[in-house]
Order: structure tokens, then sequence, then C-alpha cells
């Protein structure tokens, strides 16, 4: 009694929220304000038809008593004049009187009989009355619970019956038929109920009707259906359908669409559940008589003003055998070598659509089967024999029972354990390295074993030490990390991997993996030995690092003041270096650091400071030539000296066989000479490079020239 009570109280809602909603914006249809009273109008060509309703169902009870007011006023575009409001009915519009049901309905009209009863049918529930002082009779709560759900399921129910036949909308007061509307104009209805506002609340509604087209009769929205075992569900969207529908009928055809037959006599509707925000579809279920023979369904929506919308496009559906056949029983596996098994069952049920077994196999009890048949078995085989069973773990075995519609009946796994005698391969592609904070990553290709079930990695500190285990369980994948001590005297480590299968047989150890460990701790530094100096070079002998590891040695050289320089990068063994890129007179250090295979550098070795002593003696002259001039009155003398520095060029001569004397002082800048002062006889030429700091070049070879 309560979920009927729920259930017709959430039709009250919908069928309110029904009047109260028009998204389609077709001619003669409106959307009303909220109000205790709702209204709706439709133009059809030659009238205009009116339906409202309550929002509540005390409004109704108390708006029957008291009935309706329809009134009309025509709009014009522009006019600056009010409109006359005109009344359509005479006397107020009220639900009709016991008499009149009975002269008006067919005896055989049930709908007629119910909405009769939901007017003026007598409850069994108590009704709270007031006695001469005002008192008012002593009800309990349930009684009181019942009273209101007694009257809200009449509401819903009229309401209902109302939207679905004009016939009863008429006889419960809720509709009215305009016949003098005329065509091309604009109307504007209103509607109150004639009650006593300090009493009860009666708001007046109001709904614009144009009279220019007939509305369009609306759509079905799309619809989607699933076919099952002679049964069949049709779902659409609520929200668009609410917009246009109230309640709906679904017919079927038997003979491919070309007549259809009503399944429901009675309007289909399926209330929303106040606050269920998720369920926005409308499902309809229907029985098939039978399986496979296709059937064609269509719904039709019926509106609130009891019209039937478009048929929906005609829907094919078929009805599909979803009955698994009984699965085979005693199901039972053995062994018979190698990778035989053999399967037996019993079935001694066969349906009449029974069409034969598959076979199917797995290494888990809970799947997934393998069909080891592609082709159905016989409908009279109780056995089979697997020729290629797994040959490690256990085979787990089902029997399905397959019909004529593909359903199955899958029997009760059977299990055959095997004896494995064959271990995995030997494991390949170890590589791996060692990171300077001492963590180990080493990897390996994977086994391609179905029954391969892990690795265990081993390690040892030399090649020919004994291996021990690095990992108390199985590796499942094909990679590892360790963490290596580098605070040991050991500079390597190695490593070999072992395979096992899900019968724990061994593979042969992998290959010796061979990983180097980072070097923390610096090379010796180098020591000097000796050194020896010249005018032009210092030579540098020391004692190379004497640490294994060592890769090179860079020499590096400062002058007084600056900072240190590189001078060459020299191989681990070489111990000596002649540093000729020097300055006379200039002090300098030099030092030497060493590097290891793992980059690390050593200290700086002492230095050791030396300085190229000044002989005094510079570059010579080079290219010097002296030759007399085509006019045979002067001696051209030119010269070559590349060598930068602040000098000057002392020009000596002498004449007829006597001493060279200096002759003519020239700039540092300056490369030849024309001598001019000249008389008949022999002269000899030289040339020298003086510099500011005392030092000179080796006069250059004489040069010789005879003035005739």
């Amino acid at each position: 009694m309560k979920r009927f009570n729920l259930i017709c109280l959430l039709c009250t809602t919908l069928l309110a929220t029904a009047h109260a909603q028009t998204p389609k914006k077709l001619p003669g249809d409106s959307v009303m304000h909220k109000a205790s009273v709702y209204l709706v109008g439709k133009y059809y060509g030659d009238s205009v038809v009116l339906r409202w309703a309550p929002s509540d169902p005390m409004l109704w009870r108390a708006y029957n008593k008291v009935g309706y007011v329809l009134e009309r006023m025509e709009l014009v575009q522009n006019s600056t004049t009010k409109p006359p409001r005109e009344k359509l009915n005479i006397a107020p519009l009220k639900p009709w009187t016991q008499e009149e049901w009975k002269q008006k309905a067919k005896p055989k009209d049930t709908l007629a009989a119910v909405a009769f009863t939901l007017l003026y049918g007598k409850s069994n529930i108590p009704v709270v009355k007031s006695d001469k002082r005002g008192k008012s009779t002593t009800v309990n709560i349930e009684e009181a619970l019942n009273q209101k759900y007694d009257m809200e399921n009449r509401f819903s129910m009229a309401l209902f019956v109302a939207d679905a036949h004009p016939f009863i909308a008429n006889g419960l007061g809720l509709r009215f038929v305009d016949k003098t509307a005329k065509k091309g104009k604009l109307y504007l209805y209103s509607i109150h109920a004639l009650t006593d506002p300090t009493k009860i609340k009666s708001d007046s509604a109001a709904v614009l009707v144009k009279t220019t087209t007939p509305a369009a009769l609306p759509d079905m929205p799309e619809i989607r259906y699933t076919e099952s075992d002679r049964k069949v569900a049709f779902k659409w969207n609520r929200t668009l359908a609410s917009s246009n529908f109230t309640s709906y009928y679904y017919e079927r055809s038997d003979d491919a669409g070309k007549t259809f037959k009503r399944r429901n006599y009675q309007p289909y509707m399926q209330p929303k559940a106040t606050g269920d925000v998720l369920n926005n579809e409308i499902v309809l279920n229907d029985s098939l008589p039978q399986n496979y023979k296709q059937y064609y369904y269509r719904i039709v929506g019926i509106t609130p003003f009891g019209d039937l919308g478009k048929p929906s496009p005609a829907m094919p559906v078929m009805g599909k055998d979803q009955t698994a056949p009984t699965p085979p029983q005693h199901v039972a596996a053995q062994h018979l070598g190698k990778k035989k098994v053999k399967i037996t069952w019993e079935k001694p049920v066969k349906e009449t659509d029974f069409a034969g077994f598959i076979v199917g196999r797995s290494e888990s009890m809970n799947g997934p089967f393998v069909p080891l048949n592609l082709k159905l078995l016989a409908k009279d085989m109780i056995a089979f024999t697997d020729t290629a069973a797994v040959t490690w773990g256990t085979n787990y075995y089902v029997v399905s029972a397959i019909d004529t519609a593909r359903n199955a009946g899958i029997s009760i796994p059977a299990y055959v354990t095997m004896i494995d005698t064959v271990a995995p391969s030997k494991p390949l592609g170890l590589r791996g390295k060692i990171d300077t904070t001492g963590i180990a990553r080493i990897s390996w290709k994977l086994g391609k074993e179905r029954d391969l079930m892990g690795y265990l990695v081993y390690f040892a500190n030399a090649k020919d030490h004994t291996f021990n285990p690095l990992t108390k369980n199985f590796l499942a994948d094909s990679v590892y990390t360790d963490s290596v001590s580098l605070n040991t005297l050991t500079e390597k480590i190695y490593y070999r991997i072992v395979a096992f299968d899900k019968n724990r047989n061994p593979s042969a150890y992998s290959d010796i993996l061979e990983l180097k460990k980072p070097d923390r701790i610096p090379p010796v530094a180098p020591v000097f030995i000796s050194f020896q100096v010249s005018d032009t070079t210092v030579v540098l002998n020391w004692a190379p690092s004497s640490s294994s590891d060592a890769t090179g040695q860079t020499l590096y050289r400062k002058e007084q003041g600056k900072e240190w320089v590189e001078v060459a990068k020299l191989p681990k063994e070489i111990a000596r270096y002649a540093d000729t890129k020097v300055k006379k007179t200039v002090w300098y250090e030099y030092s030497l650091i060493t590097t290891d295979d793992d980059g690390n550098i050593s200290e700086r070795s002492f230095p050791v400071k030396a300085r190229v002593y000044d002989s005094g003696v510079r570059r010579k002259i080079e290219g010097f030539v002296a030759k007399l001039e085509n006019d045979k009155k002067s001696v051209g003398l030119n010269w070559k000296y590349a060598t930068p520095g602040e000098y000057y060029f002392l020009i000596y001569r002498s004449y007829n066989g006597g001493g060279m004397e200096m002759y003519q002082q020239v700039p540092g800048d300056k490369f030849s000479l024309a001598d001019k002062n000249l008389s008949k006889g022999n002269y000899e030429y030289a040339v020298k490079a003086v510099y500011k700091d005392g030092g000179q070049s080796p006069l250059s070879k004489n040069m010789r020239v005879e003035v005739k």
C-alpha cells in the first residue's frame, strides 16, 4: 500500500511538470509561470483546446467545488488600447455531477468508472471531523497519513486519466474547447478558480495561443532496444519525451510491419522517483511469442491534450534463445604420458536443441579456458584426448555443452598434474653498471619458457670464488638492483643468473658479468726529481704517479703573479718534458696532476721553480744582402728579422780592406738602407740587432760591393 502511494505521489510530480513544460515552440503552445494552477493551449485549425491542472491535491479538491473561470483577450500588434476581456464560460467549469457521468459515459467505459470513483467514491479511511465546540476527533498519525496518501492517489490518477483521454478530461473539469477562436489571431487565455482568497490560494494562469498554423504532431525521441530470450526492452530519454508526452501506447506487428496491433489498452507511463537524478530513461518491456521470429514494434506518445504523436519508426525485433543446456557431469582427466591427457564426461540429459561439445584447457582453475576443438564434438561423444597438454604444473579442463544458439553449459573443472624434468634455457644478455653511489643495476633477456617461474641472482668478489645467492625469492622480472659497498679493497664484483621453472628445475648458470666498482680515491701525485735550464729551455724530470689506475697526467706552468696555465697533456708513463715556450729571465713554477680511469684527479704535485738565464745572444739576422744599385752611385742593403722585441739595427762598414766600423743606426721596424756616401773602391757591410736590455744578435756575414 505504501509503495503504491509513493508511486502515485511521483505521478503527481511528473504530470504537473509535463503540464508546466513545453520546450518545443510549436504553434499554439506556450510555457506557463509557476502557480497554483497550470494552463496550456493548442490550436487545432478549427478551435483552441485548453488544458489545466491544479498544483496539489488540496487545491484540486477545493477547485472542484467552486469551479474555474476562463477568459480570453485578443492581442493586436502596435495597439495602444487595452484589449477587452471575454469570458468563455457563463457558469464555472466543474467536474460532471454523478448524474452527468451516468448519462454521458458508456456502461463499459472502465476509465470513466475510474474517474467517477476518484471524484465521488467513498474512502474507508477515517476523516478528521470537528464537534459542535470546534474540537477535532482524535485520529492517530497513521490514519492521518493514510488519509493524506488517499487524497494524493486520487489526484495523481485523475491527472493521469485526464491526460490520456479528452472525454475524461472534460468530465473532470480540466478541459475546454474554444470553438469561437478565429484563424490568424493571437489570444491570451487565462484561468482562475472562484475561491475565497482569504481561505484558499487561487492564482491565475495564462497562456498565449497563436491561431496561425495548427500545431504539428510531436515526434518520439530516439528509441534503443535490447533483444533477449523471448523478451525485448525499449529505452528512450525521459527529459526529451516528457516535453511532449505524458504516457504511451506500444504496438506490435506479426506480419513484417504491414499491420500493427496495440499491446496495451491503458496508456503506459513510468514515474520517476523523487531525487533520482541518475535515472533519465523510460524503460518498457514486452514478451515475445517465440524466439527467432522477426516482429516489428512502434511506440506512440500521448500528449497532455489526449492526442497521439507521430509513431516511432518500426523497429525489427527478434528474440534469441539464451537458455544454456545442462552442463556435462563427472568430468575427469587422466595423464597418458608426455603431452597426452584423456578427458571423460557424462551427459544424461540431452535437450532437443543440443548440438555438441567443446573441451577447454587452462593453466588456472579460474581460466581463461582455450578451446581445444574448433568443430563441435558429436552429441554422443563422452571422451576426448588432448595431445598438446602443457608439460609443467597443472592442466585444468572444462567440457561445455553447446546448443544450436551457441549457448554453453560449462562443467566443473577437472585437473591433472604433470611431471616436468626439462630445465629452462641458460639466461643470456647479462649486463649492468654500478653508479657513483654504489647502486648496481643488472638486466638480462627474459626467457621464453611458458613455465618460467623466475630468476635467482648470485654474486662473488672474484671469478674463481664461490657464487652466493643475493635473492631469497624468485624474480619475475629480468632486472635487479644491488647495493655494493665501495669501501673495499676489491675493485670489481661478479654476477651470475639462474632461471627456474614452475617445477623448480634450474637452468645452467649464465655467463659471468664483471662490473668495476666506482673509484672515489684520487691517484698519487707525481714527484719532480730534477730540472735543467738553458737560455731557451726548461727541462723537467719527474717520477710518474704510482697508482695502477692512472690514465694520464697534465703539466701546468705559472708565471710569478699569474694563474696556472696548462702546458701539455701527457701519457701516464712520460717522465720528462722540455718547455721551450719560455721567456728569458722570467721565473716559472711547474706542477703536475694525474687522472685515473674513474676521472679522479690527484692533488697538485709539489711545484718546482726555474728561470731561463740570459746569455745576451739573440737571434741572428737572416737574408742580409748588399748590392750596387742601377745608378751605380748607391748601395742597397736589405735583411730579415722576425723576432719580436724592443731593438734597433747597427750597420757596420769597411772601405778598401780597412776594419769594420759602426756606420749607421736603423730603427727596429726598418729592414733596409741605401748607402749613397760612396767613393770608388771596395766596401764591406754587416748588420746586427741590439736590444734595449743589452742583448745582441751575432753580426751578420760580411757582404762585399765594388764601386767603380
